[in-house]
């Protein structure tokens, strides 16, 4: 796992959106449509190919807005219709041969509308909400430029990194559920490979099950489509990262001994893991900046309450990036337990040895010998197995 701490300017300031079965049989395709605000200006139609965009064609829009393009295919692809940098939009076409894009905005990007393609209209949908959050980060990146004379930027500067976490996790998850229920559209291709700014929303490395499942699905699909035999060279790379994967799951399976940590308090005091050798440790992976964290931390400290007397401690390790955030959240949440980080945030040593997922919380119970009796998000699971040692 690559080394990574969030730098908010970059983040914030670098934030722009880069987009980046065959059909039944060989014939003639039109697109058609209509963007009145655009109305005299040219647009290009482009082919995707593995590597660039291949001009096809182009045309002027009418008086109207009007515009349209007839082109011979004999497979399924993908086209981007373009006006400038900033107004373009992508079709992704199987056996359809006459599609219609409208859109009244003078933005087109995130707000268009697709008739005679389905997979294209349920990409311009993910596209939609893609460039939404965009404008709340965008909004944020405006405040961050007006703030960072005032004496309280730095308080402000790490409010804003919690804030987009919070909409990064947001768009992944929205991602995530897009390859699930659109596997088999080559429109997963493109949603694998989105940015959100300077990030990959996706990675092969941390989610690897999502390269997969589109590859299974559209290999069935696509049998020899130029895109889909390019994905499948990626996906090779993966296989073999799940197979390390796997062996570390093993290594971190129920029964096994718990890999040692050292990690600093808030005070600057180092606390190992094996320190605990003797009680019954729960180990606690959570983040001040997320919502789901600051939720459990209200039902850990009701469950604590109950099973501290019966020789139970709490190491809780704080996936952050800054001290200030990461103690605040301690006391406003009156985490009465070992708190410990390595202010490394998502990239946090320690979270690549108990290979915690990203959907935070995250816990192991560990016996008194300091071997793995469960681990997963579930507390009242959790409490459980606590009372079953």
């Amino acid at each position: 796992m690559k080394i990574f701490k969030l730098n908010i300017f970059l983040i914030l300031a670098g934030m722009a959106l880069n987009a980046c079965h065959q059909p039944d049989t060989p014939g003639r395709t039109t697109v058609s449509g209509s963007f009145p605000a655009f109305k005299g200006k040219s647009i290009v139609l482009n082919e995707i190919d593995i590597r660039k965009t291949i001009p096809l064609d182009t045309a002027t829009l009418s008086e109207t807005g009007e515009f349209k393009f007839r082109f011979d295919r004999d497979s399924a692809g993908m086209y981007l219709l373009k006006l400038d940098n900033k107004n373009y939009l992508t079709l992704i076409l199987d056996g359809e041969r006459k599609i219609r894009v409208t859109s009244g905005a003078s933005v087109i990007r995130g707000d268009y509308r697709v008739e005679g393609s389905e997979q294209s209209q349920r990409y311009a949908e993910y596209e939609a909400a893609l460039e939404k959050n965009r404008k709340v980060v965008d909004s944020l990146a405006q405040a961050y430029n007006k703030g960072q004379s005032s004496a309280a930027f730095n308080m402000m500067e790490r409010q804003m990194e919690g804030e987009y976490l919070e909409i990064f996790q947001a768009q992944k998850k929205l991602t995530e559920n897009y390859i699930e229920d659109n596997c088999g559209s080559l429109s997963a291709l493109l949603v694998l490979n989105r940015r959100f700014g300077q990030r990959r929303i996706l990675t092969e490395e941390e989610d690897g099950r999502y390269f997969l499942l589109a590859d299974s699905c559209l290999a069935a699909k696509y049998p020899g489509n130029k895109h889909v035999a390019e994905q499948k060279k990626r996906v090779e790379a993966v296989r073999r990262q799940m197979a390390l994967q796997e062996r570390l799951d093993q290594k971190l399976g129920i029964g096994q001994k718990a890999p040692d940590i050292t990690l600093e308090t808030p005070e600057g005091k180092s606390i190992s893991l094996y320190s605990l050798q003797g009680k019954k440790v729960i180990v606690y992976f959570w983040a001040s900046w997320d919502k789901n964290s600051r939720e459990a931390n209200k039902q850990m400290v009701r469950v604590y309450d109950k099973i501290r007397t019966q020789g139970v401690e709490v190491y809780a390790v704080g996936l952050e990036s800054y001290k200030d955030t990461w103690t605040g959240a301690i006391k406003a949440d009156q985490l009465d337990w070992i708190n410990v980080t390595d202010y490394l945030n998502l990239q946090s040593g320690a979270r690549s040895m108990f290979n915690v997922p990203d959907d935070l919380p995250y816990f192991y119970l560990l016996d008194k010998d300091m071997l793995i009796r469960y681990k997963g998000n579930d507390i009242a699971e959790l409490v459980t197995r606590v009372q079953q040692l």
